[in-house]
């Protein structure tokens, strides 16, 4: 409408891009916030998942409503099986023992059921038919480089958002080794500002503990965190630095660490969830509203 007698200037709509960080199992608490935008009737226009975050804004791209989701969280993504068929011959290379071999196409643990998984969650849907534009955030194996899928089958883009090198063993997509994109951009919310969203909605996790960890899995994604937790800080910090209108950052924290095979702590990941956006409600509305 007018801003005022002879100005025929609109105000239009901003631009809302949603970003979801890497956090495993503690990054379905961010189904809250799609119930949220859902309800309040808020149109996004980007969505970009890092590796966990990629499960979540995968499902959401394809149409799971907040039930679904958390119904998809306790009985497919938090799968203990994902992790427990071992790749014996990747073990062995570690020991230095014969027959064994391991190089960018292995991973310690056989990915067949995390495919098997991803396949009936996210069927044959091509990212560039979501009803929502999506970015997946991965990491060439080789280079380092931070990859963005934004085309081909969205279970491969997922699988290889999320697969946590020399875990799970890297996928090639379109010529390139692709694994976890925490390794090289763990929070893109950048990306969102490049794209040009006037109004980021920025999901993060994290984990305060001082409690040992138990075995080698645990002790090494808790090792891992500390370096992608700076990494996204200083990104983060970067992001704000450029970007002209609103970002609004909802981290979550836990007192506890939670592994990927966690799945009795999904209940309380999406109670935190349920909280942290009912404090952010809010300032979610006002930035929106308020946008010039």
């Amino acid at each position: 409408m007018a801003t005022g007698s002879g100005d025929t200037r609109t105000k239009r709509r901003p631009k809302v891009g949603v970003v979801v960080s890497s956090g495993g199992l503690k990054a379905m608490s961010s189904i809250a916030l799609f119930e949220f935008l859902d309800e309040a009737k808020i149109q996004v226009d980007l969505l970009i998942g890092c590796s966990g975050g990629s499960m979540v804004v995968g499902g959401w791209a394809c149409g799971y409503n907040a039930d679904e989701m958390r119904e998809l969280s306790l009985n497919l993504w938090a799968n203990k099986k994902i992790f427990s068929k071992i790749d014996y011959r990747s073990l062995l290379s570690i020991a230095g023992l014969p027959f064994g071999r391991f190089d960018k196409t292995c991973g310690l643990i056989n990915p067949d059921v995390a495919h098997q998984m991803y396949r009936i969650v996210y069927g044959d849907r091509m990212i560039e038919d979501l009803r929502i534009r999506t970015l997946m955030q991965a990491t060439d194996v080789l280079t380092g480089e931070p990859v963005l899928l934004g085309s081909g089958l969205l279970r491969e883009a997922v699988y290889a958002s999320g697969a946590i090198f020399p875990l799970l063993p890297p996928l090639c997509i379109g010529g390139r080794w692709l694994m976890d994109g925490v390794y090289s951009s763990p929070l893109p919310v950048l990306e969102a500002v490049n794209r040009g969203m006037d109004v980021v909605i920025a999901m993060t996790y994290e984990e305060h503990t001082t409690e040992e960890s138990k075995g080698f899995v645990p002790y090494f994604l808790r090792s891992v965190g500390y370096s992608h937790q700076w990494l996204r800080r200083s990104q983060t910090a970067l992001a704000v630095d450029l970007h002209h209108h609103e970002i609004i950052f909802i981290n979550i924290a836990f007192n506890e660490f939670i592994g990927l095979r966690a799945s009795d702590k999904i209940p309380g990941i999406l109670e935190a969830g349920k909280v942290a956006i009912a404090n952010k409600k809010e300032e979610i509305l006002a930035g929106i509203q308020g946008f010039k």
